[in-house]
């Protein structure tokens, strides 16, 4: 009977979670990848054979949110239909290495290309005409771009509902974050055997803005949350009671983690600390280990295999074309007979150099490419309501002074997290904490441990205090999570001035722009968008699309400046000459002309 009230409660976080989660999904416009992933992973469903820029991840997280698509009438049009067969490409792709190439390096032999502007917006794409095959098709292709239009016309070609499309999609999403809030509040309660620890955790989960921004919306972030964490609890279980069968349970959810997104490739090092920690506890023979080590390799090796069954075959050996201009590894060519599912082994490697070259990154006012050491500790500060720090900083205190005798669950806890952001600092992809969001987890659950701990009422109350404190924060900026940024520098209004891109303006706001348009009768604007355009037109919203250097021109009318494009350095005269006259939820500024 006792536990009856703490899983009503547990019920009430999660529906909670749930509702302040459902109004974003139905309000917001596709951001910049959602379409992409959406439609890659409907196609993954139907077993077209392509390369367009599925391999840059894994295939479960996109199939598990395109899972809905498959019991609907989803039609193709023309346009999609040609670049499902490799009949258009752009004239340029991404190496391994991360770096654009020219398609033309590699034609096959006999192939033709005409450049052709493509309805409604007149992106220009090529159309090819070969004997036998398209250049696309070349199994080292990476198409990116060719992925990113195929959404677009998918979801907003007019042929489909892509309101609902997105919706169901997103719905999925939830799904799965509310199932990592489940392993959150189960993992701390069996860690710090209180079932108020876990609720504490689980308030955390279910009222992190991180979580709520992220968790409802069609990308690979949430799942790998959900992956790491998992993986994460199992092999802990396993530390605890080595035997094959927890073994072989530790390795297929670590295949699982990594078959939603490759970053869960972290867990490697995590593992090996731990395994270090508690070696004392691996009471057993040479042959025992080895039996187990077998276990855990073969399942998660199973569950790859089992992810990546359409694409089993072996990659065939590159032209010395492909090599040179893709810049293919020099382990994956040399391995290469060896790599099954190869599929798998190719993510891996073009995550790597990604990685390794990276972006070009926005942060404090600053671009630069490759981005700072420093961007994801402070992306996670900002990104974080003060009480939340000040919950982790008095967390990881108490857990640093009675390290050694805290259970290995929670050592756990804080190895991932900690383990995980050292990782992220080497990484030159700066553009958005989410990649940051399987810490956020973790944490909850070292935080829930370390107020079970907590010596006094008084120190109790003032942690409850600041739970509370966030869960009025996450209240307070509803619906509008994605700009969510700390009251230590303002909240949400100046967030631009620090982070961007999908940590701010993703393009989530086109439909709060078109209900804008239509309170003021503004019947045409000047528009320079940062996202998926199509949903502009897709809500009939009459533009005309500029660029910094073209709205110089402008003489009289309204100008509309996505923020994540305004911050650029071409955009700076306008931002030294001109004021907003309003703000669209944060991230569009509007501009009067004269």
């Amino acid at each position: 009977m006792r536990k009856l009230p703490v899983m009503w409660l547990v019920l009430a976080l999660l529906g909670m979670m749930a509702a302040l989660m459902i109004g974003p999904a139905r309000q917001e416009s596709a951001t910049v990848d959602e379409t992409a992933h959406l439609s890659i992973g409907y196609i993954a469903w139907k077993g077209w054979p392509t390369r367009m820029g599925a391999d840059e991840h894994p295939p479960l997280g996109q199939m598990l949110e395109a899972s809905p698509l498959v019991f609907m009438d989803v039609k193709y049009s023309d346009v999609a239909l040609a670049l499902l067969r490799g009949e258009l490409s752009y004239s340029w792709t991404m190496s391994w290495a991360g770096r654009v190439v020219s398609v033309r390096d590699f034609v096959p032999a006999g192939c033709e290309g005409r450049s052709v502007q493509l309805p409604p917006l007149g992106d220009v794409m090529v159309q090819w005409r070969c004997p036998s095959r398209y250049p696309s098709e070349t199994w080292y292709y990476i198409g990116a771009g060719e992925g990113q239009m195929f959404g677009k016309y998918l979801v907003y070609d007019g042929l489909n509902d892509g309101d609902a499309m997105l919706f169901a999609g997103r719905v999925v999403q939830i799904g799965l974050t509310l199932l990592t809030g489940v392993m959150v509040f189960i993992w701390t309660r069996n860690a710090a055997k209180v079932e108020q620890a876990g609720l504490v955790a689980l308030a955390l989960w279910a009222f992190n803005p991180t979580a709520l921004s992220y968790g409802h919306l069609t990308n690979t972030d949430i799942g790998v949350a959900l992956g790491f964490t998992l993986a994460s609890y199992f092999f802990v279980q396993f530390l605890q009671g080595p035997s094959v069968k927890r073994a072989a349970v530790s390795g297929a959810a670590t295949g699982l983690a990594l078959v939603l997104k490759y970053t869960a490739l972290i867990l490697g090092p995590v593992f090996l600390i731990a395994l270090i920690i508690a070696r004392k506890r691996f009471k057993t023979t040479v042959p025992g280990v080895c039996k187990m080590a077998g276990a855990f390799l073969l399942a998660g090796w199973c569950v790859t295999l089992i992810a990546f069954l359409p694409w089993h075959a072996l990659a065939p050996p590159p032209t010395p074309a492909e090599a040179a201009v893709l810049e293919l590894p020099g382990w994956f060519t040399m391995l290469r007979p060896l790599l099954i599912p190869c599929e798998f082994f190719k993510g891996i490697a073009m995550a790597l150099g990604h990685s390794k070259i990276g972006t070009e990154s926005y942060l404090m006012g600053q671009w630069k490419q490759g981005g700072w050491w420093y961007y994801f500790p402070f992306a996670f500060l900002l990104k974080s309501s003060i009480s939340y720090v000040l919950l982790v900083a008095g967390g990881l205190v108490l857990f640093i002074r009675k390290a050694k005798s805290v259970p290995l669950l929670e050592q756990m806890a804080w190895l991932g997290a900690g383990v995980y952001l050292l990782a992220s600092m080497s990484s030159g992809v700066n553009i958005g904490v989410r990649h940051l969001l399987p810490m956020f987890p973790l944490l909850c659950v070292g935080i829930g441990c370390g107020a079970a701990r907590l010596p006094n009422r008084r120190l109790k109350m003032v942690a409850f205090s600041l739970v509370g404190w966030q869960m009025f924060s996450a209240l307070l900026a509803y619906p509008l999570y994605l700009q969510y940024v700390s009251e230590a520098v303002g909240g949400a209004s100046n967030g631009y001035k620090y982070l961007v891109d999908s940590n701010y303006d993703w393009g989530q706001d086109a439909n709060r722009l078109k209900k804008f348009l239509d309170d003021r009768q503004i019947g045409h604007i000047y528009l320079d968008y940062f996202g998926t355009q199509f949903s502009i037109e897709h809500l009939k919203i009459p533009n005309t699309r500029v660029n910094a250097e073209v709205a110089k021109q402008i003489r009289q009318g309204t100008l509309v400046v996505s923020v994540s494009q305004l911050v650029r350095p071409e955009w700076a005269w306008l931002r030294e000459s001109r004021q907003p006259i309003a703000r669209v939820a944060h991230t569009l500024f509007v501009y009067q002309f004269p």
